[in-house]
């Protein structure tokens, strides 16, 4: 999952920085150097939601506020829930009230509750269909083994690269031992998980529902010249598809206790392949066959060969139970398979704690909710002049890549807008009725 979610969230951090009317009140960071206009909207789990003058709402940690912004919070959250004094407006739609004993349910310590306005009925582009997987070829050369993943991969499937793997290589990866094992490390990241799959369905809710201004956006048609975008258009919906099957996957491995990676890869690849197909069809004739006839395949022996890439040194094959792989792979497989299983757990159960763990989980969890607020406004917009500009913002901040622009403190550069992601959190409240 770490690469789709860096992509996503690297992407899409930063916060919303427009005019706010002189009405909104600052709201100031724990450190005393970041603040932001805007109005009190309601809390969120241990977040508190503030709006800003575009209409957007932003969720921030409670414990990232100063003692002042941390008093006011509570105030303006006690008037709401009829504890107080202080006139407080109504919470923003889509945040969830309170349940029987007035507290809203708090998420895992550090980890912002993932936003709940995201309409997630829209129409996915359907992958076409594709025939039905052939089985690997036995007692098979060198150059047909790599005929027969080159043909299929072109077919729409590329699970057979999964299939072309040693047996006893799948065997370890589906054996109940080793999908517990990997089942019971992502239990520990199941919330986030969850608010990292939501944010990307929000993002493909974008891309679907919003394709006729993604089409038109100047950022597009400015990039690609003329005569390319009938290809760009062709194009978009194989991308879409692949981009979302492909996170599917990703977002279905906590399941791995109750099904194999074979029955996943089985599952999703021909759906994934399906999108792919598409791709590759929309190239030029020839195109796809050129760049697999570039690479050289070469058997020396029975069980030895190489394969070149052009431009590239030869890679060493062997064959092991009748898979061809390469020499490495190979060697570092019979080396460490034995040990492979225990080492996985004493890692797994080492990135789980310490520190760098909590502090990991409440960097995506900021990042997490910074760009689910920055795609409310893309999916909020009602005209292309909108989407235009919610996406230049998103644009700009792109290369930031999530730690903030000129001090190297907060989003997106500066004390005048925005918090820190990288200081000690205030301790939170205790000993009554509210969250934080």
């Amino acid at each position: 999952m770490n690469r789709l979610t860096l992509s996503v969230l690297t992407l899409f951090v930063a916060a919303l920085t427009l005019p706010v009317p002189a009405s909104a009140e600052t709201w100031t960071d724990n450190t005393g150097k970041f603040q932001i206009e805007a109005d009190f909207s309601g809390v969120n789990g241990k977040n508190v939601v503030l709006k800003k003058a575009d209409g957007s709402t932003l969720e921030v940690p409670i414990n990232r506020l100063s003692a002042a912004s941390h008093a006011r919070a509570k105030q303006l959250y006690r008037a709401h829930m009829g504890g107080g004094a202080g006139a407080a407006t109504p919470p923003a739609a889509g945040i969830p009230t309170a349940p029987a004993a007035g507290i809203p349910a708090a998420p895992a310590a550090g980890i912002p509750a993932a936003s709940a306005n995201a309409n997630l009925d829209f129409k996915l582009p359907v992958a076409p269909a594709v025939a039905p997987l052939p089985a690997f070829p036995e007692n098979a050369t060198l150059q047909a083994t790599f005929d027969f993943c080159r043909d299929q991969l072109m077919a729409g499937h590329p699970e057979v690269i999964w299939h072309a793997l040693p047996e006893d290589m799948r065997q370890m990866v589906d054996s109940e031992e080793f999908r517990s094992t990997l089942a019971e490390s992502m239990s520990s990241q199941q919330q986030i998980t969850k608010q990292v799959e939501g944010l990307f369905q929000k993002l493909a809710q974008v891309l679907v529902t919003k394709k006729q201004y993604v089409m038109n956006t100047p950022m597009l048609t400015q990039a690609v010249p003329p005569g390319m975008m009938p290809m760009v258009q062709d194009g978009y919906n194989p991308v879409v598809g692949t981009v979302y099957e492909l996170g599917m996957l990703i977002f279905d491995l906590p399941s791995i206790d109750t099904q194999t990676m074979s029955e996943m890869m089985n599952s999703h690849g021909p759906k994934l392949g399906g999108h792919l197909k598409g791709i590759v069809a929309m190239l030029p004739p020839g195109v796809a066959q050129q760049a697999m006839a570039g690479i050289a395949i070469e058997q020396t022996d029975d069980n030895h060969g190489t394969l070149t890439m052009p431009g590239e040194e030869a890679t060493e094959m062997v064959r092991y139970m009748d898979r061809w792989i390469p020499l490495d792979m190979f060697q570092e497989w019979q080396d460490k398979k034995g040990s492979m299983l225990s080492e996985m757990k004493t890692a797994l159960a080492a990135a789980q704690q310490g520190e760098q763990a909590a502090e990991n989980n409440m960097m995506a969890g900021m990042m997490i909710t910074m760009a689910g607020s920055i795609l409310d406004p893309m999916l909020a917009a009602k005209s292309q002049a909108q989407f235009d500009q919610a996406l230049a913002q998103v644009m700009q901040m792109a290369p930031m890549l999530g730690l903030g622009g000129g001090d190297d403190h907060g989003f997106p550069g500066g004390p005048d807008d925005g918090f820190p992601i990288d200081e000690e959190p205030a301790a939170p409240g205790a000993g009554d009725a509210f969250p934080f």
